[in-house]
């Protein structure tokens, strides 16, 4: 694929590196090929409206298109000057709404096996068999799902961890709880304790829920060893290409990413004193899993802070913590809808 120093046609940015859009046609085929002219894309976006490729792509894949640089109409002319190369380019493909072909076709129906799969896993481990389950996940697909999402974080990387205290903490008192006051969580179970961590200082913060005037000590944890972790955060955020740089075709992640991220919101949704521990065993299990397969810990985006992430880890060996500062909420900001 060529490029050159030049001007873009469409966000206008200048002095960049431009790529004809004809030698992007080959990268989309793939993309294009997953779409048939219907009515609405109820299925995969939710949405009982007619859209228009450019905007189901948008909004599918959100990461794919500089939404910063590019407007709603630049996206239009992109796609469909991209299009114009494809070999089975019509004009009602890009004029006309679409929905992905899996999701219409009845020779390729859409199926929700995996989802339906975890919602009967999660109640019989709730409420019928605890060790030996009778509504088992399937865990060749977990598997070669999951290890798709492996990620390494490397020697000297940094997250933090939070407790609400009236006087400063020392790092020890940071740490993870002992296990004879360890209560179950959305990833450990009772009497199993895992080092809970955060991505910054302000989603630590925030995961704690603390009260305006409260006092909180942070503790400042560096990686030491090479940290092995699953990443579940952010699953609606990867691109097609990015899925398929991952060992992915692209139709394999349309059918498998509901799923992935129906495991998401159960890792991310907040603990709150009303839940009783059984609605932890579902994700307690998963974490269970993923701990059996040798890794560190599991990653999942924050409830309580929209760009921040935590970690559940199993395996704190790999940590210190360096530093603890204390610190006095001065005020507090609230956002609502």
């Amino acid at each position: 694929m060529s490029s050159t120093v030049g001007n873009c046609d469409f966000c206008e940015s200048t002095g960049g590196v431009v790529i004809d859009c004809g030698e992007l046609a080959e990268s989309f085929e793939s993309l294009f090929n997953l779409y048939i002219n219907h009515p609405t894309a109820v299925n995969s976006l939710k949405k009982d409206a007619p859209i228009l490729i450019h905007e189901h792509i948008a909004t599918y894949w959100p990461r794919l298109f500089n939404i910063a640089k590019l407007k709603k109409k630049d996206i239009k002319q992109l796609v469909r000057h991209i299009g114009q190369e494809y070999w089975l380019a019509t004009k009602e493909l890009f004029e006309s709404p679409v929905e992905f072909s899996a999701f219409v076709d009845k020779d390729k129906p859409y199926s929700n096996d995996l989802e339906l799969q975890w919602d009967s896993f999660a109640k019989g481990i709730k409420h019928k068999n605890r060790f030996f389950l009778s509504d088992a996940l399937d865990l060749d697909v977990l598997e070669s799902t999951l290890l798709r999402f492996a990620k390494t974080y490397p020697a000297g990387h940094v997250f933090y961890r939070a407790r609400i205290s009236d006087k400063p903490l020392e790092c020890i008192q940071l740490s993870k709880p002992p296990v004879e006051t360890t209560t179950p969580g959305r990833a450990n179970p009772v009497g199993i304790p895992y080092l809970y961590v955060s991505d910054s200082e302000q989603t630590t913060l925030y995961e704690t829920r603390i009260a305006l005037h409260e006092s909180i000590s942070i503790g400042q944890f560096v990686v030491y060893k090479p940290l092995q972790v699953i990443s579940l955060k952010n699953i609606a955020d990867y691109g097609p290409f990015e899925v398929q740089d991952m060992g992915f075709t692209i139709d394999e992640f349309i059918e498998i990413r509901p799923y992935l991220i129906k495991l998401e919101d159960e890792l991310s949704k907040p603990v709150r004193k009303q839940d009783v521990h059984l609605d932890y065993l579902p994700t307690q299990f998963l974490c269970e899993y993923i701990k059996s397969k040798g890794f560190d810990a599991i990653e999942y985006r924050s409830a309580m802070n929209a760009s921040g992430y935590n970690l559940a880890i199993f395996n704190d060996d790999k940590l210190e913590c360096v530093n603890a500062k204390f610190y006095q909420v001065q005020g507090l900001k609230y956002k609502w809808v």
